[in-house]
């Protein structure tokens, strides 16, 4: 993977353009983010909004929902309708 400075200068033509309407990553194989994963999100969150399945605790900006939560869809749902 491309380190996240090369990611920012591909997504940020993307973003002018407007391909990218929603801007949001929802990572859902990481319920256990390492403190890489994380930092390497943290910079993405300029151009893109990240969130994580995880009970793990995040700091803002990024966002996590627990797997289990009962009402998963609705949440991540409105989420994508704040971003």
């Amino acid at each position: 993977m491309p380190p996240a400075p090369s990611q920012r200068r591909h997504l940020k033509p993307l973003q002018r353009r407007q391909l990218l309407p929603h801007r949001a990553l929802l990572l859902t194989d990481c319920q256990h983010p390492t403190p890489e994963l994380i930092t390497f999100c943290e910079k993405l969150t300029g151009v893109i909004a990240v969130t994580f399945l995880t009970d793990a605790p995040l700091d803002a900006p990024l966002k996590g929902f627990p797997p289990n939560q009962p009402n998963l869809i609705s949440a991540i749902e409105a989420w994508l309708k704040e971003i």
